[in-house]
């Protein structure tokens, strides 16, 4: 059995994102992809290789699917702040 040592808010936040997913399942999963990315950071032999790009391409594919939920929401937030700082006000429809 191991403690967690982080903040009580930011253990509440996390409790509250799993749902009803165990926190026993949970930090198996966090613990499985920390030994994955140090298994992709050492990997030499042909299959540790072949298990690392797997592992990475899977990891490349959640980035990339986070950036392009997030992308979006920049652009207005930036446009929001442009038009704040400029005094400009939008059209009516």
């Amino acid at each position: 059995m191991a403690r967690v040592q982080a903040s009580d808010e930011t253990w509440a936040a996390f409790r509250a994102q799993l749902g009803v997913t165990p926190v026993s399942v949970a930090l198996g999963r966090l613990v499985e992809r920390e030994v994955a990315r140090t298994a992709r950071s050492s990997a030499s032999d042909p299959e540790g290789v072949r298990v690392a790009l797997e592992d990475a391409r899977e990891v490349a594919g959640e980035l990339a699917a986070l950036i392009a939920r997030l992308e979006p929401l920049g652009r207005r937030s930036c446009v929001r702040r442009t038009l704040a700082l400029t005094g400009a006000r939008r059209a009516p429809h």
